[in-house]
């Protein structure tokens, strides 16, 4: 899930590439705060969170080195943390109350 990905080669790594920093930073929210709240962890109810909180959020689009990606997550995360730990709350306790499984 997402374009973070620790096993990639060193070409992939210079690879330029598209992203959606927003959705990034939401996924790895959603990996973060769900271990925090009793609730369901599987990739149906990861997916639905993520979902709902990225339709609440503006995208952040970038262009960028896939290496390099990561950095410009931290930068997104620093200035929008709260707004996108919020979001990613509420959307995870959606979930919790109506799981699609």
């Amino acid at each position: 899930m997402g374009l973070l990905n620790e096993n990639i080669t060193k070409e992939e790594q210079n690879e330029m590439i598209l992203a959606n920093t927003a959705e990034e930073l939401v996924i790895m929210t959603v990996n973060e705060v769900i271990s925090k709240i009793d609730m369901c962890s599987c990739d149906i109810c990861k997916l639905n969170a993520c979902a709902i909180a990225l339709n609440k959020l503006e995208p952040h689009y970038v262009t960028t080195t896939r290496g390099k990606l990561l950095a410009k997550i931290i930068t997104e995360k620093m200035n929008y943390h709260t707004e996108v730990l919020v979001e990613v709350t509420k959307a995870l306790l959606a979930v919790k109350e109506n799981p699609l499984h």
